[in-house]
């Protein structure tokens, strides 16, 4: 039977030791100030001891200095700074290393952890050159930019400078507009990095930091209306509004993406950073794949370890669905992830899928690591070609179909046995009929697969998964 949540976890693996949460909210702050060494990351874990390196500056044209302190005001834990070689922005934000931003490469903990957000106070979105380096460090490193617009009421020309963020824009976060600290007006992006890192350690990081409000700030700079903050959402900008009794708080938790997709990981900020924790945890908690052969034993601690770890966050209610195979997934093996060259070259491949917005919606993506190579004999003369009906199965049955027999074109030109698992028939149930004219309404996918293997005369596997309980 399925696990429910609630229920124990499966037994640990004794093959290893678990894979571990990394941290979700390290932050690194990249910015002018008077003292410290420059373009040196330096962990500070208070206020007071940025202060202690690089000084007590609270000038207007150094905003490092408000942002750290209202990042812990707001309930920041850990943050690396990087003092800049001056205010530029250019000087922030160099094309390339080593300086600024990129004295952050490589800057994270024993553990494998790193740098999760990056504020760059001095910045906004009217630096398009820059925001593109940044944008593409945060890709490299799994981060999320939190960007500043420029000061001043929203206008025509600051939403033109957000729909200028280019590549990489599922990696941005902008908020408007700014806030007041004794009587300065400062950029907010400190104060909301210090909200995400209080509601990571409070609900979460899959919990969206949105209706929470702020500290250590005096007043908003501009006061935004429901209308308005319509506007600002439709441009993928998130607002900070004023409510009376309730003070100012944080409006929103999308991603500058979200005002061109309605793909999950694209669209709002707890998704992305979801997404980022699962993948980063997984892949330095598998670190110890390198020094060993592969072969099955491997591939099935590889699977047993990943699998309890989707658990536990599923049990949490970071994942969406009542049962196991509603929530997450994982494969690895020869036939199913691998080829015949991958387990030649000791590749080992693993194919994970969650839910994190909603039950059986999955959102799929496939790790690479290097084993030890080692002998293992062939899986068949015949190429075996496994498939993820995860990112084959749309909401809609008529798109399904298309989707299916592309997949089959490919495996009928290569010659191949596709291979489904047994567990992928309840993708079935995300179909759902909008139009009159889909034909086949009503039908599961895996009859959409029997019906197109017969008409095709091709061979068609269908893989037992022992956690259905099926043996």
């Amino acid at each position: 039977m399925p696990a429910l949540r609630g229920m124990p976890p499966p037994a640990p693996s004794t093959a290893g030791a678990p894979i571990e949460p990394l941290p979700t909210a390290v932050t690194g702050f990249v910015g002018a100030a008077d003292a410290g060494p420059v373009d040196t990351p330096v962990t500070v874990t208070s206020a007071a001891g940025y202060h202690a390196t690089f000084g007590p500056t609270l000038a207007a044209d150094r905003p490092l200095g408000h942002a750290v302190d209202l990042f812990f005001a707001n309930g920041g834990r850990q943050a690396v700074v990087v003092r800049a070689a001056g205010p530029d922005p250019a000087q922030l934000v160099p094309a390339e290393g080593p300086g600024g931003v990129h004295a952050l490469d490589g800057s994270g903990g024993s553990d494998g952890s790193g740098v999760t957000l990056l504020v760059l106070p001095g910045l906004t979105a009217a630096h398009t050159d820059q925001v593109r380096v940044a944008l593409a460090w945060c890709a490299a490193y799994r981060a999320v930019l939190v960007l500043d617009l420029r000061p001043g009421p929203w206008t025509e020309d600051v939403r033109a400078t957000v729909e200028r963020v280019g590549e990489h824009r599922e990696r941005a976060a902008a908020y408007h507009p700014w806030v007041v600290v004794d009587g300065a007006s400062v950029p907010p992006g400190g104060a909301v990095a210090g909200v995400i890192a209080r509601t990571d350690a409070e609900r979460g990081v899959w919990k969206a930091p949105a209706g929470v409000g702020l500290h250590g700030v005096d007043a908003l700079t501009e006061a935004i209306d429901a209308r308005g903050a319509e506007e600002l959402t439709g441009a993928g900008v998130n607002v900070l509004r004023e409510f009376p009794g309730r003070g100012s708080l944080v409006w929103g938790a999308r991603l500058v993406a979200g005002a061109q997709t309605g793909d999950p990981a694209a669209r709002y900020l707890s998704v992305r950073r979801l997404t980022d924790h699962v993948l980063t945890s997984v892949s330095v908690g598998l670190g110890f794949v390198r020094d060993e052969p592969s072969g099955e034993a491997l591939w099935a601690r590889v699977r047993q370890l990943t699998e309890d770890f989707l658990h536990r966050l599923w049990l949490q209610g970071a994942l969406a669905g009542v049962r196991v195979e509603e929530a997450y997934g994982v494969r690895c093996g020869p036939g199913e992830t691998m080829t015949e060259a991958d387990v030649r070259a000791g590749q080992v491949v693993l194919s994970l899928w969650m839910a994190p917005v909603r039950a059986g919606e999955y959102d799929a993506h496939t790790l690479r690591c290097q084993a030890r190579p080692s002998s293992q004999p062939k899986t068949g003369t015949t190429p075996v070609h496994a498939v993820d009906l995860g990112q084959v199965v749309s909401r809609y049955i008529g798109e399904t179909e298309k989707n299916l027999s592309r997949v089959f074109d490919r495996a009928e030109g290569s010659g191949s046995v596709l291979e489904f698992d047994e567990a992928d028939a309840v993708f079935g149930t995300r179909t759902e009929v909008r139009d009159t004219h889909d034909r086949y309404a009503g039908q599961e996918t895996a009859r959409l697969v029997e019906r197109m293997a017969k008409e095709r005369g091709m061979p068609v596997r269908w893989r037992r998964r022992p956690s259905d309980g099926q043996g």
